[in-house]
């Protein structure tokens, strides 16, 4: 026969039951039922706190960010020296765009010009530019001159600006080396590698003269290339007629002011 009894109950079980059903269970005390209810009612338990969820780290999520902001300062550190001005003087106004400044506002004129911009020298105005360790340009009265951005430190070598009227001067400083300079006027093509050169450009056509190293000049309505070699110039009429000529005094005078006034810029 089993131990157990007519409800299916041994003795050790029922045992176990009449002794869980034996112990007290605490009623709460009324002070502290009352303070609690009030707490919840004043919201001084505070609002319910739900963690922010984290965001799981995910290469192929972020991937494409990081690529973002490496492409971003490459080109940043790439880019090559803002313009400055070394000087500005005589009377009138010099124009960048649609703004027009006198000589004496240099600061806001090199804030206007540091990344290059259409110039016009309007009246008896001239204006020393520099690129520190990159190049000198100077503009004569008169000039209207498209001027590019600095040659980029790595890549973006090759810079190209514009002449349209009057004289402008070009020396180059250590930094440009392996950099390539084109100036263009409505009569030559001018490529420099690394020289000290004039671009005049009046109505009856372009000259330029070289003081150091060597320029190509090609007619812009046809025909091979000529290089120039120092302390000559090559002329080119608005009928297409060229001649190659011994360099302007007032040219080789002017670059050898440019030089000295930046050339310790130029770390030449």
């Amino acid at each position: 026969m089993s131990h157990a009894d007519e409800h299916g109950t041994d003795p050790g079980s029922r045992a176990i039951r009449d002794a869980v059903g034996a112990r007290s269970h605490p009623r709460l005390d009324a002070t502290f039922r009352a303070r609690l209810k009030q707490d919840f009612m004043s919201g001084r338990l505070g609002p319910l706190r739900v963690p922010a969820p984290r965001v799981p780290w995910r290469p192929a999520l972020w991937l494409p960010v990081a690529a973002g902001l490496v492409v971003v300062a490459g080109l940043f550190a790439n880019r090559g020296p803002d313009w400055r001005v070394v000087s500005a003087h005589g009377e009138g106004r010099v124009r960048v765009g649609a703004a027009s400044f006198a000589p004496e506002e240099r600061e806001k004129l090199a804030a206007a010009l540091r990344r290059g911009g259409e110039l016009g020298i309007e009246g008896a105005v001239t204006l020393d530019l520099v690129a520190p360790g990159a190049m000198a340009v100077t503009l004569g009265p008169g000039t209207q001159l498209a001027l590019p951005a600095s040659p980029g430190r790595w890549w973006s070598r090759a810079v190209r600006a514009r002449v349209r009227a009057g004289d402008a001067y070009f020396t180059t400083g250590r930094a440009f080396h392996g950099a390539r300079l084109s100036v263009s006027t409505p009569e030559v093509d001018v490529l420099a590698v690394g020289t000290a050169f004039a671009v005049l450009r009046h109505e009856d056509g372009s000259c330029v003269c070289v003081m150091e190293g060597r320029v190509s000049v090609a007619k812009r309505s046809g025909g091979e290339a000529v290089d120039v070699p120092e302390g000559m110039r090559r002329v080119v009429s608005v009928s297409g007629e060229a001649e190659t000529l011994p360099i302007l005094e007032d040219s080789r005078h002017r670059l050898h002011q440019q030089r000295s006034s930046a050339g310790r810029t130029l770390d030449r």
